[in-house]
């Protein structure tokens, strides 16, 4: 719902700057870009997971969105009738990778003198701050609101935590984690981006969550026809 108000209000300011003439080619490309990258790490991210279950000795195959069975579809009735069986996998690719690409591309962001790469770093550091964060939040907040539990990457690492430690407590501390570190590259972002002068920070706040929300339907799509997969190791 707040996402929802969020792309809502911006929609507003978009026509008021449309009618000012401030809409360029520049805010088509910053989307076009991002929705690249957005494709390329989220795949990056399930290739994680392919990874990590090989190693573990789990067969799988990972596509934009789901992992399951080998050489299964999402639309298969049985997709995750063997992967569903399985331990999860504490050492998995996925999430480390993508908070690894927000953390590394935040400091390209911030550091690095030359404008491609500042504007190449802010799309891939935005980009994989929102595959987290809004996981992670819907992970900590449906608890609170609906009394039921979201499943996410970061929660079957807390789960797996929990099972080896009998601790309870650190349930959510997988997403917790997540949750403080892709605010904080977005926190600094944002900031450095006033500090260099970016005219409208919120049109592209904004374009970057439209980016998020159609790379979502984009990738469960593509899911369906484009997958890898992994043999046990």
């Amino acid at each position: 719902m707040m996402i929802a108000a969020f792309l809502i209000e911006n929609l507003k300011r978009i026509k008021i700057l449309q009618k000012e003439g401030i809409i360029t080619k520049k805010y088509i490309k910053w989307f076009g870009l991002s929705l690249l990258v957005f494709l390329v790490s989220i795949f990056l991210h399930e290739c994680g997971h392919g990874i990590a279950n090989s190693i573990a000795g789990i067969p799988c195959s990972t596509g934009f969105n789901k992992v399951g069975d080998i050489y299964k579809y999402p639309s298969d009735s049985d997709f995750r009738a063997y992967y569903s069986t399985t331990q999860a996998v504490l050492l998995d690719f996925g999430v480390p990778c993508t908070l690894l690409l927000c953390v590394l591309c935040t400091l390209l962001f911030k550091k690095n003198k030359n404008k491609l790469i500042q504007y190449i770093g802010a799309a891939l550091a935005t980009v994989n701050s929102l595959l987290r964060f809004v996981p992670c939040t819907c992970v900590l907040l449906t608890p609170v609101f609906t009394g039921k539990t979201h499943v996410e990457d970061e929660y079957e690492t807390g789960q797996f935590l929990c099972q080896m430690t009998g601790n309870n407590f650190l349930l959510y501390i997988p997403a917790l984690v997540s949750e403080a570190i892709t605010l904080l590259c977005m926190i600094v972002i944002l900031r450095d981006a006033k500090k260099k002068n970016v005219q409208h920070v919120a049109l592209y706040t904004f374009v970057s969550f439209s980016v998020f929300c159609i790379g979502m339907v984009i990738a469960f799509i593509m899911d369906e026809h484009f997958r890898i997969n992994w043999n046990a190791m």
